[in-house]
């Protein structure tokens, strides 16, 4: 059964394909059929190792990569996808919040604010504490708060960690901006990522139950995670150490993102006794 289901697989992919056991970093280039060894990857695991998709994670940096990776698992095991945790960081953070957020004080039927909820929310928080819009462009300031958030810096670590005037401003709008996303019941697409972290963080009995399910967790586009991102895996990954990472070091394109390359290069440190495969 093993040679059946990898006999499509040129031995570099093979080799990642089979490695299931611990850490493992797959530095993957344009063309080297990276998508192909995660989803044999997944399909060993379940078919041949035995694991249920249950206890499978897979997070995927785009809708589209996420079905694609869903349709291609679903020709090479019929019906384990339902059973799986496929999607987009932003997408299981949501599920996660939705399930067990009300331990932080999150309300499960949270709203999700777009960008243009967020611009208006900004304009109404800049006229409460008289921030003129025309000296302190609002965009920079939502720019200011989602890097802050993506560096998981509360409003107040935000405050004390202030260099110059337009940082006391961000901190002072951002401390606002949260007090009426809460009066909102809703949370913006960084929070998705930051309040599940906190959530990990405050309430040991919630990360370890999420640890002790997801007993193989994979990672595509690693060089374009931001260090809440890389934060979440790290967590998730606590218990069985079972993470593969995939990526190219020299295809970041989500540097406006505040994705951090140093999350590759720390993967090793982080992860001892790190397999190494490149495609």
């Amino acid at each position: 059964m093993n040679t059946d289901l990898l006999k499509d697989l040129n031995p570099a992919q093979r080799k990642a394909a089979e490695a299931i056991e611990g850490p493992v970093l797959i530095v993957a280039g344009p063309g080297s059929g990276k998508t192909r060894v995660i989803t044999y990857r997944i399909a060993y695991l379940m078919k041949v190792v035995g694991i249920s998709p249950h206890r499978i994670l897979a997070v995927t940096f785009t809708n589209k990569a996420a079905r694609e990776l869903k349709e291609r698992l679903e020709k090479l095991v019929p019906g384990s996808v339902k059973d799986m945790t496929v999607g987009t960081f932003h997408a299981i953070c949501a599920g996660i919040l939705r399930r067990d957020g009300e331990a932080i004080g999150i309300n499960r039927d949270f709203v999700i604010f777009n960008a243009d909820d967020q611009e208006k929310l900004l304009k109404l928080a800049a006229e409460k504490i008289g921030v003129d819009p025309k000296k302190f462009p609002l965009k920079k300031i939502s720019s200011a708060i989602s890097h802050a958030k993506s560096q998981m810096k509360t409003p107040e670590k935000f405050q004390e960690q202030a260099k110059d005037y337009f940082d006391e401003i961000v901190a002072r709008m951002y401390k606002e901006f949260e007090i009426m996303l809460r009066q909102n019941n809703a949370l913006d697409f960084d929070d998705l990522l930051l309040k599940t972290v906190f959530l990990f963080q405050r309430q040991p009995a919630v990360i370890k139950r999420y640890q002790e399910r997801y007993v193989h967790i994979m990672v595509d586009e690693f060089q374009d995670t931001n260090l809440v991102q890389y934060e979440l895996v790290k967590l998730l990954a606590g218990h069985h150490r079972n993470i593969a990472v995939v990526g190219d070091p020299d295809q970041s394109i989500y540097s406006w993102r505040a994705a951090d390359l140093r999350n590759v290069l720390n993967f090793e440190k982080d992860f001892p006794g790190t397999a190494l495969h490149v495609l």
